[in-house]
């Protein structure tokens, strides 16, 4: 899903943009780049609903806690920040 949603850029089928969207991801094309809205907030709260229920399930044992909540952040929840719109890490999948 991280890859799909924050490494593959461009749109799935034909735009009329005229290209706009070749250089933004899935996440950045969501809602035309509205911070907040009710998609986003969904896809943001479901990973950490599935760490809630991982951790309930595993009996908050501290090394599948701290093995999902590093995992949570890293992937799932800093890119879906609004301080990461349009911010490519080392020029990684820049071009």
């Amino acid at each position: 899903m991280y890859r799909l949603l924050h490494w593959e850029k461009g749109s799935p089928y034909e735009t009329l943009d005229q290209g706009e969207s070749r250089v933004l991801t899935q996440w950045e094309q969501f809602d035309d780049g509205e911070q907040f809205s009710p998609t986003k907030k969904f896809l943001l709260v479901v990973p950490i609903v599935l760490f809630l229920l991982a951790s309930f399930y595993t009996e908050y044992d501290p090394l599948h806690c701290f093995i999902n909540a590093s995992s949570m952040i890293v992937l799932a929840v800093l890119p879906k920040l609004p301080q990461f719109y349009r911010v490519r890490f080392f020029g990684i999948n820049r071009w």
